[in-house]
């Protein structure tokens, strides 16, 4: 039959009643198989021993601090009853630090069985688990999560109002930190990230500010880079990007094109069709170039007339080189269909593992007279209609074998 021997090997009361206060060291205890099971103590007796936690002499302080704590976790409700009610001013005092020193010991406990892989009910950890997965490098966020901002863990079970209002203190926390030049760290990062990830979790233009002062910090690079939670928390990223403002558009996509987050691919589509800065529309460009496919050709194709110029370099009139908004989705649509750009007339332009293409190298000289531009955009059109008669020809397909 199963039991518990709970040893403690260093347990101790300071003397005095003018100390006011109690110390009791609690290390871990284990289980084992005994052959009986150990006597119950009755409630009369565990209030007696409280009583005594008061008593004249240390040696009733210690006898009864000792039976408490071989006890545990389990007498916390009465330990916190008797830190509230207990008459006597110290047996109040000792009884509050006793049970700060159980539950202390306790979480320990629970903690380090959860990090060697068991399972143990953390409030918020099966919410986490869903969205992170499982793996010893998870758990270690979790645990850091947990102790530093306990409001966001036990939020991941509760609703909406709950996980915003651990964000927020989450935030303010963080705020204080970074007030304070004390560096951030990745359980920070991750405590505004999670609640960031429920779409009825309202984000503003504060928020977005203070997480693009993390990701750009070497904290959130040491995350991108590890091997058991770059993708987690790439994900996390990623969803938080894509809920993102116009105002902080730009910026956003800049970072996810050098993370290389194809999951933000649907901002970057919204953004077409939603901005109207040729800078942000063009870094749109460019991730729909790096990340989409043949179906967003015709959202791009919708720019091949925009004449704004978003990039100019050269000082004389022989050597401006301008770059449009139309220009750069022509080398878009090139790319979205394997073509080289310099197959299509972009002579300067090479792939880029970061920005799909440099926007400087798909400009063209300012000279009026220069057919260049109106060369490539004929082959791009070329390229549209050749997509276009293949559609047809796929639906047809279709239709005949329906």
């Amino acid at each position: 039959m199963e039991s518990s021997t709970k040893q403690m090997f260093a347990h101790g009361f300071l003397l005095g009643r003018g100390l006011g206060y109690l110390l009791v060291v609690l290390l871990l205890w284990e289980t084992s198989l005994i052959g009986a099971e150990e006597p119950k103590v009755s409630q009369t007796q565990i209030h007696q021993w409280i009583e005594d936690l008061g008593a004249d002499t240390f040696a009733q302080r210690e006898v009864a601090a000792t039976k408490l704590s071989e006890l545990g976790v389990a007498v916390l409700p009465q330990l916190h009853d008797a830190a509230e009610k207990a008459d006597d001013p110290e047996a109040r005092l000792r009884a509050d630090q006793l049970a700060k020193h159980l539950t202390n010991g306790d979480l320990q406990v629970r903690i380090d069985a959860f990090l060697a892989g068991k399972e143990v009910d953390f409030e918020g950890w099966l919410q986490m688990q869903l969205i992170l997965g499982d793996s010893n490098g998870v758990r270690k966020l979790f645990v850091e999560l947990m102790t530093q901002h306990p409001e966001v863990t036990k939020s991941l079970a509760g609703s909406a109002r709950e996980r915003f209002i651990a964000m927020e203190r989450s935030l303010v926390r963080v705020k204080k930190k970074r007030a304070a030049l004390d560096d951030p760290n990745r359980a920070d990062l991750v405590a505004l990230l999670l609640p960031a990830n429920d779409p009825g979790v309202p984000i503003n233009l504060d928020y977005e500010g203070l997480i693009l002062f993390l990701l750009r910090r070497e904290v959130a690079n040491r995350l991108h880079t590890d091997l058991q939670l770059s993708g987690p928390i790439d994900l996390l990223v990623s969803g938080m990007i894509n809920r993102t403002s116009m105002e902080n558009r730009s910026d956003f996509l800049f970072f996810s094109m050098g993370w290389g987050l194809g999951q933000v691919l649907p901002l970057a589509e919204r953004t077409i069709t939603d901005s109207t800065t040729p800078e942000t529309l063009c870094l749109a460009i460019q991730m729909i170039s790096r990340f989409g496919d043949l179906r967003d050709v015709d959202l791009v194709k919708s720019l091949l007339e925009d004449e704004r110029v978003v990039s100019e370099q050269g000082f004389s009139k022989e050597d401006k080189i301008q770059t449009r908004v139309g220009d750069v989705a022509m080398a878009a649509i090139a790319m979205l269909n394997q073509v080289p750009l310099d197959k299509v007339g972009f002579t300067k332009a090479r792939p880029h593992p970061t920005f799909s293409f440099m926007i400087e190298d798909v400009g063209f000289h300012v000279d009026a007279k220069n057919n260049s531009r109106n060369e490539v955009r004929e082959k791009i059109r070329h390229l549209l209609k050749e997509n276009a008669s293949d559609n047809s020809s796929i639906a047809g397909e279709s239709s005949d074998a329906s």
